[in-house]
């Protein structure tokens, strides 16, 4: 009898090892089966909004979506990630320390973004140039001495507020005018409502989402008589050796835009706003942008042209 109970126990040793032997071989597949498909997953990951009432980054998801959508076929499938909120100068450092998986921040041209960091452009203006047209909110304290304005000159006299590591400040700057530097964006609607800046100039693809959102506030005041132009190209960059998602995009972009996909998106966002601001009845102060002299004029084929259209 005992003899029986020693095989019965050996039987039952052996069906137990190969049990595991299986199981943990089962295991091990799916390991690396899902390992293999995180590795395959196409991401790209986009900063969330700062508020609940920051709309500034809807239109560039719904771009990207675009862009990755009219990709599919021969690309795959793919997944949009929501990194926390974060100014230029932090972006400008996530993309360059590769923090996020094919981080995408859409930025104004500067020639040192790819001599100096470790960043690329996807050659596709995703604003169609409009972004260049900027009005201004203004401070209660120059309503009126506003309406004697006639030319940049004039414009000089006023102190200009923008966010911290903005194009614009250089641009600004470059021409002439005082600017003054907050690193935080919400906090620039507060200071133009207090009076600590004079101006605080938005594209006009910005001006009227923000106006609705901010004037709850009270005291928001914006000018209506002119507009500050210059050149200013906005691309996606991300981080030089995320060459395969800078591909992917691009044909994304170009493709929405060629069968007009991407121009019905732009004018669902932005229309609205070009035609509030009723730019061909205001007087336009084109000022010189530094930043894009060595970047080749391409990019121009894009472009919106308000004033025409």
């Amino acid at each position: 009898m005992k003899k029986y109970h020693f095989y019965l126990k050996l039987l039952l040793l052996k069906n137990i090892n190969t049990y595991n032997y299986f199981f943990n071989a089962g295991i091990s597949l799916l390991l690396m089966f899902l390992c293999s498909n995180a590795q395959a997953e196409f991401v790209i990951s986009m900063r969330s909004p700062e508020t609940d009432y920051d709309k500034r980054e809807s239109y560039n998801i719904e771009l990207i979506t675009l862009a990755l959508e009219k990709t599919k076929p021969e690309y795959g499938d793919y997944t949009i990630l929501r990194i926390p909120p974060m100014n230029i100068a932090r972006s400008i450092y996530s993309i360059e320390t590769d923090a996020y998986r094919n981080l995408l921040v859409e930025l104004s041209f500067d020639e040192e973004l790819e001599q100096d960091k470790n960043l690329t452009h996807i050659n596709f203006p995703i604003y169609l140039g409009i972004v260049g047209y900027r009005i201004c909110f203004v401070s209660p304290n120059i309503v009126e001495p506003l309406k004697s304005i006639n030319s940049v000159t004039d414009l000089k006299r006023f102190s200009i507020g923008q966010g911290f590591s903005w194009a614009d400040t250089k641009i600004l700057r470059h021409n002439g005018f005082h600017v003054i530097e907050i690193s935080n964006y919400e906090s620039l609607f507060k200071m133009i409502i207090s009076g600590r800046i004079d101006l605080f100039c938005r594209g006009v693809n910005e001006f009227l989402n923000e106006y609705e959102s901010k004037k709850h506030m009270g005291n928001l005041h914006h000018d209506q008589s002119f507009a500050i132009h210059y050149s200013l190209p906005r691309f996606y960059y991300l981080n030089k050796k995320n060459i395969a998602a800078k591909e992917r995009i691009e044909k994304g972009l170009i493709a929405a835009y060629e069968d007009g996909s991407l121009l019905k998106t732009w004018k669902k966002h932005f229309l609205p706003g070009i035609e509030h601001a009723n730019l061909k009845k205001r007087k336009i102060y084109t000022i010189d942008n530094p930043l894009i002299k060595s970047l080749p004029k391409d990019y121009n084929k894009y472009f919106f042209d308000p004033l025409k259209n």
